[in-house]
């Protein structure tokens, strides 16, 4: 991976709290939350990730102009230096997350390699964005394969370091940001990152970055021929991996796959509870709740895979479903495991299927060879955030 330093855009002090202004990734914000953000502050991040022109009118170019504004208003400023930005999760529980924002170069699957099959979304919408600004809002999360490297690097840098801005998010996480700009620690960086790199969050936003490069012929080694991006060593210690649970809209009975599989009941009451329960089971496991009877836990005897693949390799084909079943909606994803728990127990949804979750070396053992993990596989937490520092396509790099 080729990781560059850049010539961050910020905001100012004339804007107010920086770390108020900051928001989550725009496909975690529905309309409903956009209209909340607009509300916040004439100034809130969402307006340019989420625009909404004034009278119906273009909303990309409301954002390009926009942003050019607060820019000559002062509300935003340039670094006069390229730089890259460490990136510190202080954890809730306890502990932290260490990460960089740079700007990664556009890569084919062989150096930056996605890990999971997309679902179709609007890539439309969010290369016209692009097209209209030339501005690179929100960034990637990358997985470095540096050996642990860049979390003495970026340990090192902090320790004694003023942040840029403070974040706190909606699960009281802080997202604090901090700038080296020294040419020597940049190399240092770039030598850590220099291997292979894997996409943990951003699929859509990082085949935006190479679509609008592509079809434009950009030229490698600028700003447009890159993605922002946040790296983190696969190997950082505080690095968690969330599962995004299934559910059907009809039943299901195991029994007919005819893989064998031992069964443990499960007498809780929470989903919260039924997922900690697979997560300790015997692994690959999965939990089971059909509409009418008790919720129990299969461990399955004899499989190396994954739980999640487990699911959509062999359990979903032996019940006569077909691939296209995890991306036309019979597939429901549900990251919250009590949402799911009363949907089903409303009989809302007939089956629920709670995930373990997987471990760091169990996700990079899975796409070494470059093998794709069905949808909504993994679920990176916390995710990071927009608005802190960002850049556009006149940027110097390094």
């Amino acid at each position: 991976m080729r990781l560059f330093a850049f010539e961050g855009i910020h905001y100012t002090p004339k804007a107010g709290d920086a770390g108020l202004l900051a928001a989550p990734p725009y496909d975690q914000i529905n309309e409903a939350a956009r209209d909340r953000f607009h509300a916040q502050d004439a100034h809130q991040f969402v307006h340019l990730t989420r625009p909404l022109a004034p009278e119906g009118g273009d909303p990309y170019r409301f954002a390009a102009a926009l942003h050019h504004k607060w820019l000559e208003e002062g509300i935003l400023a340039r670094d006069g230096r390229p730089a890259l930005y460490p990136y510190v999760i202080e954890l809730a529980g306890g502990g932290r997350r260490l990460g960089v924002l740079g700007l990664a170069g556009l890569e084919d699957a062989s150096v930056i390699r996605p890990h999971e099959q997309t679902l179709d979304k609007p890539l439309a919408d969010r290369l016209a964005l692009l097209s209209a600004m030339h501005v690179d809002l929100e960034p990637v999360f990358l997985l470095s394969e540096d050996g642990g490297r860049l979390d003495a690097l970026i340990a090192e840098d902090v320790a004694h370091a003023t942040p840029l801005v403070r974040h706190r998010d909606a699960d009281g996480h802080f997202h604090v940001i901090y700038r080296v700009d020294d040419p020597e620690r940049i190399r240092l960086y770039q030598q850590a990152t220099s291997g292979p790199a894997a996409i943990a969050d951003g699929h859509h936003r990082y085949k935006v970055a190479q679509k609008f490069a592509g079809e434009r012929g950009i030229r490698p080694g600028t700003a447009a021929s890159a993605k922002l991006a946040v790296v983190t060593s696969i190997a950082a210690p505080a690095l968690a991996i969330e599962p995004i649970h299934r559910a059907l809209r009809e039943d299901i009975d195991l029994d007919r796959t005819g893989i064998p599989s031992s069964t443990t009941p499960f007498t809780g009451s929470s989903g919260t509870e039924f997922a900690d329960a697979v997560a300790a089971a015997r692994q690959p496991a999965l939990g089971i709740w059909r509409a009418g009877c008790d919720p129990e836990i299969r461990s399955f005897e004899g499989e190396s895979m994954l739980g999640v693949e487990l699911l959509h390799e062999k359990v979903l084909p032996a019940l006569g479903y077909s691939p296209d079943a995890a991306t036309d909606d019979t597939v429901v994803y549900r990251s919250n495991p009590d949402e799911l728990w009363q949907q089903v127990a409303s009989g809302e949804l007939k089956t629920g299927i709670w995930l373990p979750p997987m471990l760091p070396a169990e996700f990079s053992a899975a796409i070494a060879d470059g093998q794709m993990l069905p949808p909504k596989s993994t679920r990176f937490m916390p995710k990071v955030m927009s608005g802190l520092v960002w850049a556009d396509h006149d940027s110097r790099v390094l």
